[in-house]
Parts: structure tokens; C-alpha cells; sequence
């Protein structure tokens, strides 16, 4: 069972990472409530030279380049443009180098109510940086309840229902010398093609084992078993034996699992006793492996028996 997690973001998280981003607020305060939408940043200048569309929610950084644009204009031609570009709902506007505001964007934001940041940094590297954060705090995300495992460099997701023995099967793995990501909470979020999870912030790299309680994996068996973070490659999903109608017997039958978007290859492993479910996990990983190098065991020996039954009909 998942839930869609969104966070607004506004432009006080600008000034939330002033320190990082070398910003300070000039002016503007009371607009930090403005909410930003796209993790594009806008340049007026290329803006008026049409390199660049009006972008809605975009923040806007001004070079050298963009404030020299304005100061060769005459008032009334820099006050016009400046209103253009603004009307689109720009939450922020940062000048980069070092430079001071011209009257004209002062006056245009001011009245808008717009926060103005100003940096010494240089306007590339700015504009680079704001990119990556807006990114990474607009990106969707997702909640799952499972177990996040790194099996030999591959992201494995474990889920099935409460009590199956999906933290079991976590803890085992690590035993074994693979890496705890998270467990329980899982937080999904999509990086261009790829997902990515994360153990929930405060709950990272606990384990609840049913009989003994909390763990931390790190505390148990050193900074070496846990991870960060890691892209999910391959879910497995544990199921009750006798819940099972049908059982895959060839690996043929290939399936997928969906979030935010993005397809992972599933296996469904149903359980009885006596199945050693972190062995069959890290044979599925490795399995996965072998298809991601383009081998794959079930296609080829189906492939092998339709050639001899071509070579026993050609007899």
C-alpha cells in the first residue's frame, strides 16, 4: 500500500539554503510564501532575446549580461520588460556577481512583492546549483512499506504483507553481507528514469524484528552494512504459499511493478517453511543481474528445446 507524499516548495527555501547557495535577501521578505513550481531557472535577458520561454513558477537569475540588457534600455522600456517577465509569477529573483540592483527591477519587485536574493557567486554556478535543489524538492515522491536492501550493488525492494518476514529477510541479508537502505518506510523518488529510495529521516537503518525489538543496523554490524540511498532495480514481493493459485515454474512470465511512473522488474517468491527466503532473494538479484547483461537462463532453454523439437520434426 503506498501514499503520494508532495511537499510545497516556496521560495523561502531559497533562504533556507542561503548558506549553502551563498544568497542573502535583499528585499522581499513578506513574499517567501510565493510558491515555486518548476526546477527551471529563467534569465530576462534570454527571455527577451527568445533563447528562453516564460517558464510559470520558475525563479530568475540575473547575470551580467541580463542587468546590462536592462541599463542600455531606457526607464520606461526596462520597467515594461521587467513587467512582463514578472507577471508570469516569478516566487524569486537572484542577482548573481555581486551586483547591485538597478532601480528599475528594485522598484518592479518591491511592488510585486517579490524576494530578491543577491550573491557574489557566479552566475553559472548559481543557476547550476538552484537547478539541482529545486530538482531534488520538487521531484515526486512516494511512500512504501517495505524493506530496501542493496544485494550485490543492485536496489532490491521487498514488500508483501505485514508479518510475512520482510524485515526477517533484511536482517538475514545483511548477515550475508549486503547493505540496509530501509526498513518499513521506504521513500520513493523518481530521478529521470530511474527510482530512487531512501529510509524515512529519524527511522534510517532501524530494524523491527518481531521478538526482539528495535535494531540499528549500523550499531550491530558497522557503518559497512548500511546505505544512504540506492536506485530500486528489482522488487521482490513475498507472498503466503498457500495464497498462491498459480506458481511461476519457468521464469518466463516476466512482470513489472509501477511507481511515480517508472517500471521495476517484480518476482513474487511465496513462502512455506523450510525456504530460505534471503538465499532465493539474493539468487533473484543476481538472476537480475544476469538480464540486465542480456542473459537469461528460462529464454534460453526454452529457446534450446523449440530448436531440437525443429531438429527432431526435420528427422
Amino acid at each position: 500500500m503506498t501514499e503520494l507524499r508532495r511537499a510545497p516548495v516556496t521560495a523561502q527555501a531559497l533562504l533556507d539554503a542561503s548558506e549553502r547557495l551563498g544568497l542573502y535577501l535583499h528585499t522581499g521578505r513578506e513574499g517567501l510564501d510565493r510558491p515555486i513550481s518548476s526546477p527551471e531557472v529563467v534569465q530576462p535577458a534570454r527571455l527577451a532575446t527568445g533563447e528562453q520561454q516564460p517558464v510559470a513558477g520558475a525563479v530568475a537569475a540575473l547575470g551580467a549580461d541580463d542587468v546590462e540588457w536592462l541599463l542600455v534600455r531606457p526607464p520606461e522600456v526596462q520597467r515594461s520588460a521587467l513587467d512582463e517577465h514578472l507577471s508570469v509569477d516569478v516566487p524569486a529573483v537572484v542577482i548573481c556577481r555581486g551586483i547591485f540592483p538597478p532601480a528599475s527591477l528594485l522598484e518592479a519587485v518591491e511592488a510585486r512583492g517579490v524576494p530578491l536574493f543577491l550573491t557574489r557567486r557566479p552566475t553559472g554556478e548559481v543557476i547550476w546549483d538552484l537547478v539541482a535543489m529545486l530538482s531534488q524538492a520538487l521531484a515526486a515522491r512516494e511512500v512504501v512499506h517495505g524493506e530496501l536492501v542493496q544485494v550485490h550493488n543492485l536496489g532490491v525492494l521487498i514488500i508483501g504483507e505485514s508479518g510475512i518476514g520482510k524485515s526477517e529477510a533484511a536482517l538475514e541479508l545483511v548477515l550475508r553481507g549486503h547493505r540496509l537502505v530501509a526498513d518499513d518506510v521506504v521513500d520513493l523518488e523518481r530521478a529521470g528514469p530511474v527510482l530512487l529510495g531512501e529510509g524515512r529521516e529519524g527511522l534510517r537503518h532501524y530494524l523491527e524484528v518481531r521478538g526482539l525489538g528495535v535494531l540499528h543496523a549500523a550499531d550491530l554490524f558497522g557503518q559497512a552494512a548500511v546505505l544512504e540511498k540506492t536506485a530500486v532495480h528489482l522488487v521482490v514481493e513475498l507472498t503466503d504459499w498457500s495464497a498462491q493459485d498459480v506458481v511461476d515454474r519457468t521464469g518466463l512470465d516476466e512482470r513489472s511493478w509501477t511507481a511515480l511512473g517508472v517500471e521495476v522488474p517484480m518476482v513474487t517468491l511465496p513462502l512455506r517453511p523450510g525456504r530460505n527466503v534471503a538465499l532465493l532473494i539474493e539468487v533473484a538479484a543476481r538472476n537480475q543481474i544476469l538480464k540486465r547483461r542480456g542473459i537469461h537462463s528460462a529464454r534460453r532453454l526454452a529457446s534450446d528445446l523449440e530448436r531440437r523439437l525443429r531438429e527432431g520434426e526435420s528427422d
